[in-house]
């Protein structure tokens, strides 16, 4: 077994989230610049029906959630075995060669099982912030995850604008191997920049055991609603990214790609800078009153997209929604992390990417399936009704901390 060293020095810690950060954003934009490009992919594959591409694209979204909900248990224990800094090399190199190869993609069929394969390999975000948050003082643990999130909302951003740009102007399987150069160069930048101070023990002890890890991490009794309340805002802005595309179409048939590239961007630029805020200005104790009130304005934002004919308009809103999510997901990961032991932030972090895996890959199928039955704006309805029961959700548990007594 391996065991960390000892806390990392500030200035190795600070030097470590800048390019992590880097790290993070050159990810997330070969990541996010081709997954809402998916439902237009698959009208070269064969699948005519835009409906029907939106239900592939739903299918390849669970394909690649469930590689990566089985197997990120199983990287976070090698993380925290082996240091979250290989976990980080694994998971960039498995980007270069995935999106490659389904770029190649001769079918359908082809495409959802590299799908499957990159959720399996990839996990650039989960491992960077493991690390963010194993290395940082536990009261800069906000800051260091608000500026990891905020790089991944950043490369979420720019990554569906350039996507949809080379897309209209290349063809849809040029992006893939755009991106699969992007991330060979987030491979070296991780290799060269990341550092990390940790021993590995030659004392043989257990082996790996991913499922024991799970039981430690779920026994801290605290963990298991926050990690609900991930898993259901998450949910929410997943299902934007499989049907974003042929909603526009509906709206502006020519530039489809570019404008979904556009209003994916600004959700994630409004993220970015409300992860960035919340990181820094919002006290710990407050975290759980700020992720309510931001589920209840999301709620809020997603009713009127049933209606709405404006592209303009509906791209505001989509916006302000990011203002909301980056809130909802730098409140969740932090609580997790400061609710989690800091030697098991390896583990913790491996679950957290298995529910937001689940999460990210039943909301594609479930957009999917929406479409298919009752169109794409349905899919709206429904996540207006999910994330008005996610603050009740959340209401209560507040409701319930305060009212525990102080020891």
């Amino acid at each position: 077994m391996t065991s960390p060293a000892p806390p990392a020095t500030d200035q190795l810690w600070k030097r470590n989230l800048y390019a992590l950060t880097a790290v993070v954003f050159l990810s997330a934009t070969g990541f996010s610049s081709v997954a809402p490009l998916l439902p237009l992919f698959n009208q070269t594959l064969g699948v005519r029906d835009p409906n029907e591409a939106v239900f592939w694209a739903g299918v390849a979204h669970f394909a690649g959630a469930a590689g990566a909900f089985f197997s990120g248990p199983f990287w976070g224990t090698l993380a925290d075995r082996y240091g979250r800094r290989t976990m980080l090399l694994r998971a960039t190199v498995g980007g270069v060669i995935v999106l490659a190869l389904t770029g190649l993609s001769p079918s359908v069929v082809f495409m959802v099982f590299m799908r499957f394969v990159h959720g399996t390999l990839t996990g650039v975000n989960t491992a960077a912030s493991a690390l963010a948050a194993s290395q940082a003082p536990r009261e800069r643990t906000a800051m260091a995850l608000g500026s990891v999130q905020t790089a991944f909302f950043l490369g979420n951003m720019t990554g569906p604008v350039i996507g949809g740009v080379l897309a209209d102007r290349f063809g849809y399987h040029v992006p893939f191997f755009v991106m699969s150069g992007v991330l060979f160069i987030d491979f070296l930048v991780a290799a060269f920049f990341v550092r990390e101070r940790f021993v590995v023990s030659t004392h043989k002890g257990r082996g790996l055991n991913p499922l024991k890890d799970i039981q430690a991490v779920l026994q801290t009794q605290a963990l298991l609603p926050l990690l609900v309340l991930l898993f259901a805002s998450r949910f929410g802005g997943f299902s934007l990214s499989p049907v974003m595309a042929v909603f526009m179409q509906e709206m502006v048939f020519d530039r489809a790609a570019t404008m979904a590239g556009v209003a994916l961007g600004l959700v994630a630029l409004a993220s970015a800078l409300s992860a960035a805020v919340i990181g820094r200005v919002v006290h710990p104790n407050q975290l759980l009153l700020v992720f309510v009130v931001a589920s209840i304005a999301a709620s809020g934002l997603f009713l009127p997209q049933f209606w709405l004919q404006s592209v303009v308009i509906s791209a505001a809103l989509f916006g302000l929604f990011g203002l909301c999510q980056g809130a909802m997901l730098t409140c969740t990961s932090s609580l997790v992390s400061n609710t989690a032991p800091r030697e098991r932030q390896g583990a913790v972090f491996g679950v957290v990417q298995s529910a937001t895996a689940f999460s990210y890959g039943t909301a594609g199928l479930t957009a999917g399936t929406l479409s298919v039955a009752f169109g794409v704006r349905a899919t709206f309805v429904a996540d207006a009704i999910l994330f008005l029961l996610i603050a009740v959700g959340a209401g209560w548990l507040l409701k319930k901390r305060q009212g525990e007594p102080v020891v």
